[in-house]
């Protein structure tokens, strides 16, 4: 019969197998989804179907981790993680879309990559400057994703904290 300890540490390596899961997950969905060439009729739809479900997605998991917070329940560690993955997954995918709908609104945004080393680089607040916005648009757009970034990774450090507190 195992104990408590070997019962918390299944649980925690369990967490850890799901958190990769999810990662390699949307990677993987990520590169598959066919977006890109604004021009295609069906890829246009695509891109905006992902876009709406996106911010949909994206609110729903916000609003519901905000109405915890309210009603007095510690932010969960796994839930603004996968909302994170999420957050990223969408940007890139955002960014991308937008860089290869109109070109000039991105210097050196040409692939997938491109637009996932861009928000990486974003949200690590590193901002290399090889691959940058340019046009409006882009710029209006990395600001929401600039904000975006600072309200989760400041909920990630304050529950990061709580939980070593405890």
């Amino acid at each position: 019969m195992p104990n408590d300890g070997e019962v918390a540490g299944e649980r925690a390596s369990h967490g850890w197998v799901g958190q990769v899961a999810m990662v390699v997950g949307l990677i993987l969905l990520y590169y598959l989804i066919p977006l890109g060439d604004s021009r295609n009729p069906v890829r246009l739809t695509v891109s905006i179907l992902l876009f709406i479900a996106g911010v949909a997605l994206l609110t729903l998991v916000f609003a519901r981790r905000t109405l915890r917070m309210m009603r007095g329940e510690p932010a969960r560690i796994r839930d603004l993680l996968l909302l994170l993955y999420i957050a990223t997954t969408f940007f890139a995918l955002s960014h991308y879309v937008i860089a290869t709908s109109s070109p000039e609104q991105f210097a050196q945004l040409n692939t997938r990559t491109d637009a996932l080393y861009f928000t990486m680089a974003t949200i690590a607040t590193v901002g290399f400057g090889d691959v940058h916005a340019q046009g409006q648009l882009a710029r209006a757009f990395v600001t929401v994703n600039i904000a975006f970034n600072l309200v989760i990774l400041a909920s990630l450090v304050g529950s990061f904290r709580r939980a070593f507190k405890q």
